[in-house]
């Protein structure tokens, strides 16, 4: 399966992210025929930057129905592949590009950090600081409608327990209806992605800050 303009806009992300020099751990395309779907994974090293978090993956979802539907919208797509195929059937869904960000934070400042001198007290220390990120991060989210959740793994006995993950998980939107260019496709993905990254270093700051060592100094 071909997807012309999801590959187009691929290429003009990573054209985008070799311009910003950024330190690109994997920049990996995906397509599952099976299930008519593609992708894009990104993974940022933050490490260099912030002991809090140590990198971003960004993955970018689309399927042969969304590519279709922005087909038809775009002016000179009439020699587009899918579109030469009648027996595709109609579809009504958006050209959304699904996204979703997921920052995994540095557990190891947790399991050095000793502030009540028990084991259970690094998992009251983590759940402070998910509580200060959760807080503080409220007023820095994007006008994009997006959704945030926690994903956490705990390991060890009941007397014994520490953490060995802590991630924050965004989804939302990227949204590509009532585009006729395919030039305009490329400047919303432009601006999308430095939102993209103002948000990352918002998010970055916010951790550094909401660490429960740096709110009680």
């Amino acid at each position: 399966m071909d997807y012309p303009i999801f590959n187009s806009i691929i290429n003009h992300i990573q054209e985008e992210l070799n311009r910003r020099e950024l330190p690109i751990k994997q920049f990996k395309k995906w397509q599952e025929q099976a299930i008519n779907a593609s992708g894009l994974e990104i993974t940022i090293d933050l490490s260099e930057i912030t002991p809090f978090i140590n990198l971003v993956e960004i993955n970018l979802d689309w399927d042969k129905f969304r590519e279709i539907r922005l087909a038809k919208q775009l002016n000179g797509m009439e020699q587009h592949p899918l579109l030469k195929n009648s027996s595709l059937p109609e579809t009504n869904i958006d050209p959304n590009i699904d996204v979703e960000i997921t920052w995994h934070f540095n557990e190891q400042m947790v399991l050095d950090e000793d502030l009540t001198g028990e084991e259970s007290g690094k998992i009251e220390t983590a759940s402070q600081w998910m509580q200060g990120v959760n807080e503080r991060l409220h007023d820095h989210l994007p006008d994009d409608n997006i959704t945030n959740r926690w994903h956490v793994e705990i390991e060890g006995s009941d007397e014994n327990k520490y953490l060995s993950n802590m991630n924050l998980i965004s989804y939302l939107q990227y949204c590509l209806t009532g585009k006729k260019e395919l030039n305009e496709i490329h400047q919303t993905v432009t601006k999308k992605i430095q939102q993209l990254l103002i948000l990352t270093n918002k998010v970055v700051d916010v951790a550094e800050k909401s660490f429960p060592r740096a709110m009680a100094e």
